[in-house]
């Protein structure tokens, strides 16, 4: 067959299939096992034009194909993956390479048209939904690129390409693996419940030694040891294992084991990969290869500024609360705004600043807000001028604009980052807010800690002396400073990833996206 004629066929069994996935067939794999095909005709005419090549025989192209499968069987994304990729692997086992050929077809089929989607469809599928449905097929020029390589080595080259040239992706991957590795064997672990503080005695420890190795924190042998200790001793040393364990879980290290750290010692095996997974295959939304980046990483409440590839600044954060989240977007740093006025988004003015006006007369005086016609007018209004018995929040026909200096909600400085959230980052005067470990108190827009600093920063970077940071700083009147270069920033939502010491760092789910992308069926175990 021709060239430009199988790539027709091709586009057309893959227009097809896509009509038509709803509608697979069972493929025998042995006399006890079958599995669904999702893309049959394409299948079909793949294993009659490429049979003969014995594709899935390469152990290197294999093993990089299952573990690409298996990080997607992991994460939890598809209802059905984890059966396909079981059968797939007895398959291998049995020596059964025509049943493996078309399962692996299938499965490939499958992958090809997910990572051609995931740049459009990330946020729906990685973030609070899931890929319950057929995703169609993926184009006849990636089936070619795959199933017309003149080797085995080109193949393999294709699949590597699949995956982001991402060193923390490499990394959290490889961790992943060597968990999943270690925990192939289901065991049954009660919930640890006690509490513990040391210098007394500790209940449920042998539960608790348990539990560290689950995580990670301790292997077989140094459990071993710590029982040796005594059975409700809750050593300097063990202290030292669970003050570690909360660090790595974003907790306070105090050594106490209260509610939160109870909460992260429960996690079981198999939540712990589909997190890490999970995260694994986020990374692919995020193109960090960028000269210079701002990463803003919501659940760890912090955000970094990076240029050729090296950290340079970062500093606490403060984000949206979960009932005014701060969206998943990118942008473009472009402007410092020293000494802002702030616009009063309208929901916030009607759902938290009237209601206290209306009880108040001096609200507005107090707070240093003037009461405009429209935000392009010039004109104040006087609010003894207006008929207060005949206004509520709901029905309030003016614009509240809040003066710069000190106290304006904004604090000192804005850093513009122009998007169709109207999401930016900023100053705040309420800084006792950053010495908390839950700091998701926002109405969306991300308030730095440092953000003196981080003005300093950019201005040195734009060119300008630290005398002309100074006069825009002190000077009472609000400035805008254009940056010679734009920065992209990413707001990112990673709870999970690996630190510069190569351990694997877990954050809480401020917004439920991990804990909505589960299924039902997740806590099934897939130790194959």
């Amino acid at each position: 067959m021709n060239y430009p004629l199988k790539s027709y066929l091709y586009f057309t069994l893959s227009c097809l299939s896509a009509m038509l996935s709803v509608y697979s067939y069972a493929l025998p794999l042995s006399s006890t096992n079958e599995i669904e095909l999702k893309y049959p005709a394409l299948v079909e005419t793949i294993n009659q034009d490429h049979s003969h090549k014995n594709i899935w025989q390469d152990q290197s192209l294999r093993d990089e194909f299952e573990n690409q499968i298996l990080l997607l069987v992991l994460a939890d994304i598809s209802d059905d993956l984890a059966e396909r990729y079981q059968a797939l692997t007895e398959a291998a086992k049995e020596n059964n390479w025509p049943g493996y050929e078309r399962i692996a077809a299938d499965l490939l089929l499958f992958y090809m048209s997910y990572s051609q989607q995931i740049p459009v469809q990330g946020n729906s599928w990685l973030f609070g939904g899931r890929i319950n449905h057929g995703i169609g097929a993926p184009s006849a020029e990636s089936i070619n690129a795959f199933f017309n390589a003149q080797s085995n080595q080109q193949r393999l080259e294709y699949l590597q390409a699949q995956q982001p040239a991402s060193a923390q992706y490499t990394r959290l991957s490889q961790n992943l693996f060597d968990y999943y590795h270690r925990s192939r064997n289901k065991i049954f672990i009660p919930e640890f419940t006690a509490f513990a503080k040391q210098g007394e005695n500790l209940e449920q420890k042998t539960l608790l030694l348990s539990r560290l190795q689950i995580s990670g924190e301790i292997s077989l042998e140094s459990k071993a040891y710590f029982e040796a200790q005594g059975e409700q001793l809750y050593s300097p040393e063990l202290q030292n294992i669970v003050q570690f364990f909360q660090k790595r879980h974003g907790l306070k290290a105090d050594g106490i084991i209260g509610a939160n750290t109870r909460f992260w010692l429960n996690i079981s095996h198999q939540e712990r990969m589909r997190l890490m997974a999970l995260n694994i295959l986020r990374i692919q939304l995020w193109s960090v290869n960028k000269p210079r980046m701002v990463l803003v990483n919501i659940p760890n409440y912090t955000m970094e500024y990076w240029e050729s590839g090296e950290k340079l600044f970062e500093s606490k954060v403060i984000v949206g609360r979960l009932t005014r989240k701060t969206p998943l977007f990118s942008s473009k740093l472009d402007s410092i705004v020293f000494n802002p006025t702030w616009r009063v988004p309208t929901r916030i003015m009607r759902r938290d600043i009237l209601p206290k006006a209306l009880s108040d007369s001096d609200y507005f005086t107090q707070h240093r807000y003037d009461i405009i016609p429209t935000w392009r007018s010039k004109e104040v209004i006087d609010p003894e001028k207006i008929a207060w018995d005949t206004i509520t929040a709901a029905n309030f026909p003016y614009k509240l604009r809040q003066k710069p200096g000190q106290g304006n909600a904004l604090g000192l400085f804005k850093f513009n980052t122009p998007n169709k959230n109207a999401i930016y980052l900023h100053d705040t005067p309420t800084k006792s807010l950053f010495n908390k470990q839950y700091r998701a108190y926002s109405s969306g827009c991300i308030r730095v800690q440092k953000s003196e600093k981080f003005a300093q920063l950019l201005m040195d970077k734009s060119g300008f002396s630290n005398q002309d940071f100074l006069s825009y700083h002190q000077l009472p009147k609000t400035n805008v400073v254009a940056l010679k270069k734009k920065i992209t920033m990413y707001t990112m939502y990673q709870t999970v990833w690996v630190d510069e010491f190569g351990f694997t760092q877990f954050r809480k789910d401020i917004y439920n996206y991990d804990k909505l992308s589960r299924s039902p069926n997740s806590e099934k175990n897939f130790y194959f």
